[in-house]
C-alpha cells in the first residue's frame, strides 16, 4: 500500500512539472472556450484487483461503466460514473468459494494538467458501492447485499476521446482498509450535448 500511495504522488509531482513545460494543444471532443457541448457521455471498461484483506474473499474482476462529464473551467470536469464489476470466485477454504460483484455509483471531479482537456489528468470520486456477496458450498449458495459509501483516487491520460486511467478505491469508508480495490483501464467519450 506504501508504495501505491508513493507511486501516485510521484505521478502527481510529474504531472505539475509536465503542465508547467506544456504548451501543446490537441485536437479533442469538447473545446472548454465555447458553449456547444456542455455534458459529454462515455464509458469505460476496466480490470479490478482487490487488495490486502480484501483479496482473501474476492476474486480479480472487470468492469463496465457509463460516464457523463460536465466541463465547468479549462482544467476542471465534473463527473458521474455508473456500472457493473464482476468479480470471479475466490477459494475460502473448507470447499467453499464466494465472490463480490458491485454496482459503483459515483460522483467526482477530473483535473487536467494540460490545456483543454487533454493530457494527464487526477481524479477523485465518492458515492454508493452496492456490494452483492455470495458464497457457496457443495450446490448451497447463499447471497446478500450491502450498500457502502466508498472514495477513490485515480490518475490517467486522455488523447482526443480515448483515456486510460488508473484508480484506487474503497467501497467501505467504514472498513477503508478491508475494502480496497485498484482497477485500471480504458475509456472513450462518444457524445457531447
Amino acid at each position: 500500500m506504501k508504495k501505491m500511495t508513493i507511486a501516485l504522488a510521484v505521478l502527481f509531482c510529474t504531472s505539475f512539472a509536465a503542465h508547467a513545460e506544456s504548451t501543446r494543444r490537441s485536437t479533442h471532443i469538447q473545446n472548454p472556450n465555447t458553449q456547444d457541448q456542455k455534458f459529454i457521455v462515455g464509458v469505460d471498461g476496466d480490470f479490478g484487483i482487490p487488495l490486502g484483506n480484501y483479496s482473501d474473499v474476492n476474486g480479480v474482476g472487470g468492469g463496465l461503466m457509463l460516464t457523463g462529464e460536465y466541463p465547468v473551467m479549462p482544467e476542471l470536469g465534473l463527473t458521474a460514473r455508473v456500472g457493473f464489476q464482476y468479480h470471479s470466485d475466490k477459494d475460502l477454504g473448507a470447499g467453499v468459494s464466494g465472490h463480490v460483484h458491485s454496482i459503483p455509483f459515483l460522483f467526482g471531479a477530473k483535473y487536467y494538467f494540460m490545456p483543454q482537456h487533454q493530457g494527464l489528468f487526477g481524479a477523485a470520486e465518492l458515492g454508493l458501492f452496492d456490494l452483492m456477496a455470495g458464497a457457496s458450498s457443495g450446490g448451497v449458495s447463499a447471497t446478500d447485499s450491502e450498500v457502502k459509501f466508498g472514495m477513490g483516487v485515480g490518475v490517467g491520460y486522455q488523447m482526443k476521446q480515448w483515456n486510460a486511467r488508473i484508480n484506487l478505491h474503497s467501497q467501505s469508508v467504514g472498513s477503508f482498509g478491508d475494502s480496497m480495490m485498484v482497477t485500471a483501464g480504458v475509456g472513450y467519450q462518444f457524445a457531447g450535448f
